[in-house]
């Protein structure tokens, strides 16, 4: 993956790359969809040393077949597994789930509304930054994944 550094602040970088995933109706590499992957800087050296790990927020921009829709779905990988999620702030017209293990964050939508890429961004950001308190605000990255691949049940 191609990693762009932004500052927490900005995140305008991030909010494009999910815009032109979204734009282009990407499948990706499977067929599965797409993804931007959204990094915290790295633990500071005291939280590494007991075992922090870093923490990402894997955003589902298009789904199987490239597909392009409301709920949009943001699954926290970090050192604390599916609790993870009910760390995040609560905002309106989103929902959290602990699902397996795996913490999920949906944001959620009328069908037909314009999408909210900002929120979608500032949602993820801020759930990671509930998740990495001695995160500070530059060294942030995020790349799109196109080598998804999710499990087909049924």
């Amino acid at each position: 993956m191609d990693w762009v550094i932004f500052d927490r602040r900005d995140p305008s970088v991030v909010v494009e790359l999910i815009r032109g995933v979204a734009t282009a109706g990407d499948p990706g590499e499977y067929g599965d969809g797409v993804e931007v992957v959204v990094e915290a800087p790295a633990p500071s050296f005291l939280r590494d040393v007991f075992g922090a790990e870093p923490a990402s927020a894997h955003i589902a921009v298009t789904k199987p077949g490239g597909e392009v829709g409301y709920p949009f779905h943001v699954r926290l990988v970090s050192d604390q597994g599916g609790d993870a999620a009910r760390r995040a702030p609560r905002r309106g017209g989103w929902a959290i789930s602990n699902s397996a293990g795996l913490a999920f964050l949906m944001q959620k939508g009328v069908a037909g509304a314009p999408y909210d890429w900002a929120d979608l961004v500032k949602g993820a950001i801020a759930a990671l930054t509930a998740l990495r308190t001695d995160a500070g605000d530059s060294g942030w990255r995020a790349a799109v994944d196109r080598t998804v691949f999710r499990a087909h049940w049924g």
